[in-house]
């Protein structure tokens, strides 16, 4: 039997590739790619020649399989993505199911990665941090999103395009408030920036950006709370596996109120 190996590539600098991630694409039969025409550019400058073959969102779920049996006769295999760590907001979490399910060893080759490295220098506390990848591209459904992490206790990652940045932001300025946000543009590229942004209009519409929300500096005023907002938060701590009786308590608890009003507001239907 063979092994996957979830192998970490640059984000940007080329010199952030491990020694242990060249020695492992060298050394397998075969790298799934998400696009091959990016992972020939890392295989050419670092003398790694292995058959490259397409791997990525569109085709996954039907390719798994295939490449489960392969793995099942002995052939070892390599998973990269266009930039940083697979599977995190990137493809490759349904090929790592199937390797499980069939017992097939799956093996982590770290290394960069944007949110690790956004993170390290965002200068925000970082103690509790929550990935939410790219946010929804619809105004009202990235707006619900971000009204229901109003009151979360963590720190808020998100990745997004520059065309859609300064949406963003207007947005969560106005819907996060107590939060420093901090823009990360070009992480270790040439023009890599940090900045504090107050202003959703001054950022640069280009480059691949990281935003981060930090912890709420005080109380979210409760009448600004909607039923909704609560149901939300709620269903999403649900959703993560909390009991509800523990994420009735959790919500009371960052909203400062009563479990009983957090109560009301979910189990009890408007007139």
């Amino acid at each position: 039997m063979g092994a996957l190996y979830v192998v970490a590539t640059p984000i940007g600098n080329m010199g952030d590739i491990t020694f242990r991630a060249v020695e492992v694409l060298k050394k397998v039969d075969c790298i799934l790619c998400e696009d091959t025409r990016v992972t020939r550019k890392l295989t050419q400058r670092f003398g790694i020649q292995k058959p490259l073959r397409s791997h990525f969102a569109g085709n996954e779920e039907e390719r798994a399989a295939q490449v489960v049996q392969e793995l099942s006769e002995g052939r070892n295999m390599a998973l990269v993505t266009d930039a940083g760590t697979p599977c995190i907001s990137d493809p490759g979490y349904l090929l790592v199911r199937a390797c499980r399910a069939q017992g097939i060893p799956v093996i982590a080759v770290p290394g960069p990665s944007a949110l690790s490295a956004g993170l390290s220098v965002c200068g925000l506390p970082t103690t509790r941090v929550l990935f939410l990848g790219f946010p929804p591209r619809r105004k009202t459904e990235r707006q619900r999103l971000l009204r229901s992490l109003r009151t979360d206790p963590a720190a808020l990652v998100f990745y997004e395009a520059p065309h859609r940045i300064r949406a963003l932001l207007a947005d969560a300025l106005t819907l996060l408030p107590g939060r420093e946000c901090v823009v990360e543009r070009e992480l270790t590229k040439r023009f890599e920036s940090v900045a504090v942004v107050t202003d959703a209009a001054a950022v640069p519409e280009r480059g691949e950006l990281v935003v981060i929300f930090g912890p709420p500096s005080g109380a979210v005023p409760r009448e600004e709370a909607s039923r909704e907002e609560v149901a939300e938060r709620v269903a999403r701590l649900i959703s993560e596996g909390v009991e509800e009786k523990e994420a009735l308590r959790r919500v009371a608890k960052e909203r400062r109120v009563p479990r009983r009003e957090i109560y009301r507001m979910v189990k009890v239907k408007e007139p």
